[in-house]
């Protein structure tokens, strides 16, 4: 690269090149550490920071619709990691909930650092208004891209919810199992069939436009000359199915594990024809009281960990790469035909079915 005299020994011309390539070398070297060091160090950093931040901060609060004793063992899990974060949570149906935030952000109560909710169309307009910091997790990286909301870093997938059809092995022959959607408008069922209404839940609208989707026809007045037993909420619909209140039901099974675990006598059928998901989203406030201690606690519940407590304190499938599976149900990738219920469920639609279920029933 360089010309240098060749006489044997280093001429000072040559020294001072060598000199000159050194400092030349030294400065590039320098100039990559400088470049490496934020993706090798800054995240670690920043990272320690939020932690010791939040610790300042000392408490959380999460509002939350995952099962009421669940949260409370997942909740003692994350002050064991975090003994200086003091954490309170409020639990409501989602609709309520969404009802809640919505109203306390616009009149300027800010009292959640964190929602984790099964979502309405207020959920995706409150990510447009203002709702959520935009942030990344240390953790997402260990997640499928799709988790990531549109791609916007402030709102997350982070379980999942699946319908399916409950029965009692006690009260129900084998020959009689449901294993079809349709199967569940068999006259045998006659008074002895529960469901959630779908003015409840987006999620029971999902299925009834799944339904709608399959051919069924009017699953509404079918389910009325079927005398099916409404309930509020996917508890209730468990206790009444182990007690053979009901012998059969259409469910969210965000109960189901913790009830197979716990040994009831419950069968549980995702029909072949598919089914629909609902997507437990989370998101860390904007204007959030204790903003860091909010990241620590999202992160935290996206670790391998705090999946594992959730699923198995809450019931419901995770979403982390290579999550083990739920204890007593099937991964829901290995489910067949399954689909996001909001996909079927423009605004036009969502307010088709609950108006003529209410019609249908006389609830107004």
């Amino acid at each position: 690269m360089f010309a240098q005299p060749n006489n044997g020994s280093p001429s000072l011309a040559a020294k001072a090149w060598k000199t000159a390539i050194d400092k030349c070398l030294l400065s590039i070297i320098a100039a990559c550490l400088v470049i490496a060091s934020p993706f090798a160090f800054s995240q670690t950093s920043d990272w320690a920071a939020v932690e010791a931040a939040a610790r300042k901060e000392g408490k959380v609060m999460l509002y939350h619709n995952l099962n009421p004793a669940g949260a409370e063992r997942l909740a003692n899990e994350f002050r064991k990691a975090y003994p200086a974060i003091k954490m309170e949570m409020t639990r409501l149906g989602s609709a309520p909930l969404l009802q809640r935030f919505g109203t306390e952000f616009s009149s300027g109560r800010h009292l959640a650092d964190v929602m984790i909710t099964f979502p309405d169309q207020r959920l995706f307009d409150g990510m447009k208004g203002g709702w959520m910091v935009k942030w990344t997790p240390p953790e997402l990286k260990n997640f499928p891209a799709a988790v990531n909301h549109d791609q916007q870093n402030m709102l997350f997938t982070i379980q999942t919810a699946r319908e399916a059809i409950i029965y009692n092995k006690q009260r129900v022959k084998p020959a009689d199992v449901p294993k079809e959607w349709v199967d569940l408008f068999d006259p045998k069922w006659k008074g002895r069939i529960g469901m959630n209404p779908p003015w409840r839940s987006v999620s029971i609208q999902g299925i009834v436009a799944y339904w709608d989707k399959l051919g069924l026809g009017d699953t509404a007045a079918k389910m009325k000359e079927n005398n099916v037993r409404f309930f509020e909420g996917s508890g209730g619909i468990m206790q009444a199915v182990i007690r053979g209140d009901v012998h059969v039901a259409e469910i969210s099974d965000l109960p189901v594990n913790v009830a197979l675990a716990d040994g009831a006598p419950i069968g549980v059928v995702y029909p072949k024809s598919g089914t629909t998901l609902s997507l437990g989203y989370m998101f860390v406030a904007d204007k959030a009281p204790n903003p860091n201690a909010g990241k620590v606690l999202a992160n935290w519940l996206m670790t391998a960990k705090g999946q594992v407590f959730l699923q198995d304190f809450g019931g419901l499938a995770v979403t982390r790469n290579g999550a083990p599976p739920l204890s007593h149900l099937p991964a829901t990738a290995s489910l067949p035909n399954t689909i996001d219920g909001l996909e079927l469920l423009p605004p036009a639609k969502q307010k088709e079915i609950v108006d003529h279920w209410r019609t249908t029933f006389g609830i107004q």
